[in-house]
């Protein structure tokens, strides 16, 4: 297993979206991907914070999409031992990109 960092201001913007439960006990689940949310954590940070937390969140996810090794990220509280639980990772990727994405936008 290959331990992945999540750097702020991308971990800023996670915990500003931990609003189902916390990672600790749901992992990926405990965090909103609603873009409502994640455009409010925007709004707070300004858009210099939001290119760089898209940049970390593209780097992360290049890795994550990396099928030569497991991955595991004691933050996020996730780990990929099937293809399963990496798409399940790639998923909540994937919409948090287009949630920050769409703070572009407006």
């Amino acid at each position: 297993m290959m331990e992945v960092s999540v750097p702020s201001p991308l971990r800023k913007a996670i915990i500003f979206c931990e609003v189902e439960c916390v990672r600790a006990c749901c992992g990926i689940d405990a965090v909103s991907t609603e873009p409502a949310l994640i455009e409010e954590w925007c709004r707070r940070v300004g858009p210099a914070a939001v290119v760089d937390a898209r940049l970390q969140l593209a780097e992360l996810i290049e890795v994550v999409e990396d099928r030569s090794h497991r991955v595991t990220s004691t933050f996020l509280n996730h780990r990929t031992p099937n293809d399963a639980a990496r798409r399940q990772l790639l998923d909540f990727l994937a919409a948090f990109a287009a949630g920050l994405a769409a703070c572009d936008a407006s």
